[in-house]
């Protein structure tokens, strides 16, 4: 488990100890992914979250460092298994930020049984030096870090 990349895309994976349903649940239910969409020591605060083909969400992280604004666009969803959208940074009222280019991410949910559940998470990003740079600022440990938050919101459920 862990980051695979090929060319401008960057790929996660991870098992988890429950259904996709319950995964799926904690992606798209608001109360849910502010619990645990940021690494350790963070927050998020959602202000819109409309997750449906063609809704929009917008929501900050905070940490230590700092914070950051998202604004995501859901293109595709198929419960429980499949959700694909476009995220980008944006300012404190969810104007995009032009200057960096957004990302188009799917998360696939697999049943591989016994109440396991293998999530792919995918970043195409808009060129291999773009994957690089996140790499090179710690991508898969802060990856590791909020999918450590979903794992144990999903052992408290």
């Amino acid at each position: 488990m862990g980051i695979e990349v090929n060319r401008n895309k960057i790929i996660y994976k991870r098992n988890f100890k429950a259904s996709p349903e319950e995964i799926y649940r904690a992606y798209t239910n608001k109360d849910l992914f502010e619990q645990w969409f940021h690494p350790k020591g963070g927050t998020t605060k959602v202000y819109r979250y409309e997750v449906q083909e063609g809704g929009e969400g917008f929501f900050s992280i905070e940490t230590p460092q700092g914070k950051s604004y998202t604004l995501t666009r859901y293109k595709e969803i198929h419960r429980p298994t499949f959700l694909a959208y476009e995220d980008y940074f944006a300012d404190e009222r969810g104007k995009i930020n032009k200057e960096v280019p957004g990302m188009y991410n799917t998360v696939r949910l697999n049943d591989i049984g016994q109440g396991v559940t293998e999530l792919v998470a995918t970043s195409e990003l808009s060129s291999a030096e773009m994957v690089q740079q996140m790499i090179d600022m710690e991508l898969e440990a802060g990856m590791d870090s909020t999918f450590d938050n979903l794992e144990e919101l999903l052992q408290k459920s």
